[in-house]
């Protein structure tokens, strides 16, 4: 049986991840600060640590015996405008801790890290699409730059000390227990705004493009990247098949729900990545992940959860 230790277990992408990783058998640990994820409940087979990466003698436990560690843990997620107001205290939040849990892995010696990186924001502004993984690497906010940043000492520690890794850049997962109440999440939060008649804000023209993709195609990529052994390559984009303007998200949705939506637009901000296809040819590859919901099939599925959940 692998071990398993999810950092961040409890949040939307984590949730999903151990429920799928208790399903295929593995042992798995979840480190979070949270006792129970939002919309869902913790399979009763994990072990639960309360915490998070600043406390050492927590963290040397959460991580011994761990085969497969999955760094999913990221407070500025939700709100990418938080780490621009303020990028000293998204590194000391998220890139120092990020640091001490890869010491900790290497004094473990723990199989594998799996990093969740940003294929929404590590590449910045492009001029070409699909974006393929060899392509410069120039954030225009701090969120980018801190997850670059901790993919370089992935890298560094991977060529000094020989620490095994992983790094996917997703770009725009969506479905089951994301937050409807939150800033960031455009699908289920225009679901659940459409559904109470209450109005969307677009920061821009809504041309902004997202190669949105479902949260099970995502964790098939994060347990393919825990079991699959690697060539030289441990960067790899995710993604959706299909580009999908927020004009044209709000069409989908306002089919999906059957309400016509309140849209309001704001002028666009700067941080904001006008277009964001990915070239996932090298996950197809080298893991054998593709794509496998369609745009149309995960929002129904996601809607079918608010209905029956939330609204």
């Amino acid at each position: 049986m692998s071990r398993a230790l999810v950092v961040g277990g409890n949040g939307f992408i984590g949730a999903h991840l151990v429920a799928e990783l208790v399903a295929a058998g593995w042992d798995v640990t979840v480190l979070h600060k949270y006792e129970q994820p939002r919309y869902a409940t913790m399979p009763a087979a994990v072990r639960f640590l309360r915490g998070d990466l600043t406390q050492e003698s927590l963290l040397a436990e959460a991580v011994a015996g761990q085969d497969v560690v999955f760094h999913l843990l990221w407070t500025t997620t939700a709100i990418h405008e938080v780490a621009n107001r303020d990028p000293a205290a998204d590194v000391l939040a998220n890139l120092v801790p990020t640091i001490h849990l890869l010491e900790a892995c290497l004094r473990a010696g723990v199989g594998r890290v799996v990093f969740t990186s940003s294929g929404g924001t590590v590449y910045g502004r492009t001029q070409i699409a699909p974006i393929p993984e060899n392509h410069p690497n120039n954030p225009v906010n701090a969120y980018g730059v801190s997850k670059l940043a901790v993919e370089k000492y992935l890298q560094m520690f991977h060529h000094l000390q020989g620490l095994d890794y992983v790094v996917f850049r997703p770009s725009v997962p969506y479905g089951p227990y994301q937050n409807p109440l939150a800033r960031q999440g455009a699908v289920a939060v225009f679901l659940y705004r459409v559904a109470k008649g209450l109005p969307l804000t677009i920061w821009g023209d809504g041309h902004i493009s997202r190669d949105y993709f479902y949260i099970s195609d995502l964790v098939d990529a994060l347990i393919l990247g825990g079991e699959r052994p690697l060539s030289t390559n441990r960067i790899f984009n995710l993604g959706g098949a299909e580009e999908v303007s927020l004009n044209h998200l709000i069409r989908l949705v306002q089919e999906t729900v059957g309400r016509q939506a309140d849209v309001e637009y704001q002028p666009a901000r700067d941080f904001d990545a006008p277009r964001v296809l990915l070239d996932t040819t090298q996950a197809q590859n080298e893991l054998g992940w593709q794509p496998k919901v369609l745009m149309k099939d995960g929002l129904a599925k996601t809607w079918q959860w608010m209905q029956e959940t939330i609204l």
